[in-house]
C-alpha cells in the first residue's frame, strides 16, 4: 500500500521563521529606524491581500505573485512616510531577504522524524503556502530537499491551502497514495484543509491550543513516527 505524508514548512519543520514584517524591516535597513518602521506598525497592512488570504488572488504565480506582494510592501512603507523611491527599492528587496536561509531554524528533531517515517514506509512530501522560488532557495539551502520525494508550493501551483484543489494536486504529485497524512501547525490551512480533502491530519502545536479536529496533536515532530 502506497502511503504518503505531506509536511507544512513554516512553523512545522521550522521552529522559527521570518515573518513578512520582519523581512520588510530588514529590507529597509537603517532607514527603518529613521522612519519608525517596526513589525508592529506594519502588521495591519499585511493581514489581507496575500495570495493565500481569503481576499487574495491565489492563482498568482511567478512574477505576478511578486508584483502583488511588492505593491503591498510599498504601500505599507509609504504609509509610514518612507519616500517613494526608497519604498520601491526596499519593497523589491524583500524578495531577496525572505530567501536568506540564515533566517530560518529547522527543528532539531526534523531530520530524525522524516527518516523514521520513511523507514516505516511513508513517502515524504512538502505542501506549503509559499513564494515561487521557495524550493530551490530555502528548501535546498537548509539541506531539507533530500528528505522529500516532491514539493508542492502554492506560488507555483496557483492555489493555496486550505483550498481543496491544492490537496488534489498534492495527491497527483504523490501518485494517489492509498493513505495520506498532513502534518502542520495551522488549524485552518493545514488541518481543516486536509480533513476536508479526506486526509488524516497531525497538528503540531503548543500546550493549551484549542483542539483543531486533527487525528493527533503533538508538541514535537519526534512524536509522529510512533503514531503511524
Amino acid at each position: 500500500m502506497r502511503k504518503a505524508i505531506f509536511w507544512d514548512f513554516d512553523g512545522t519543520l521550522t521552529d522559527g521563521q521570518p515573518t513578512w514584517r520582519r523581512c520588510m524591516v530588514l529590507a529597509l535597513g537603517e532607514a527603518a529606524q529613521e522612519y519608525g518602521v517596526t513589525e508592529d506598525v506594519l502588521r495591519p497592512f499585511l493581514k489581507s491581500g496575500f495570495p493565500w488570504h481569503p481576499d487574495g488572488d491565489q492563482t498568482l504565480t511567478g512574477e505576478a505573485f511578486w508584483a502583488c506582494l511588492t505593491a503591498k510592501f510599498m504601500q505599507a512603507y509609504e504609509a509610514q512616510g518612507v519616500p517613494g523611491p526608497l519604498a520601491a527599492e526596499a519593497a523589491r528587496r524583500v524578495r531577496l531577504v525572505v530567501q536568506d536561509e540564515k533566517l530560518y531554524t529547522v527543528r532539531k528533531e526534523a531530520p530524525g522524524a522524516l527518516m523514521a517515517c520513511a523507514y516505516k514506509g511513508y513517502k515524504n512530501y512538502i505542501l506549503t503556502n509559499n513564494f515561487p522560488e521557495w524550493e530551490e532557495s530555502v528548501c535546498v539551502r537548509l539541506g531539507l530537499r533530500r528528505y522529500f520525494l516532491g514539493v508542492v508550493v502554492s506560488g507555483v501551483a496557483g492555489v493555496s491551502k486550505p483550498d481543496p484543489s491544492i490537496f488534489r494536486k498534492a495527491e497527483a504529485a504523490a501518485k494517489f497514495p492509498a493513505q495520506i497524512w498532513m502534518v502542520g501547525d495551522n488549524p485552518i490551512a493545514d488541518i481543516q484543509g486536509a480533513k476536508g480533502a479526506g486526509w488524516k491530519a497531525i497538528h503540531i502545536t503548543k500546550p493549551g491550543t484549542p483542539h483543531s479536529g486533527a487525528d493527533y496533536t503533538v508538541r514535537g515532530l519526534d512524536e509522529i513516527p510512533r503514531l503511524l
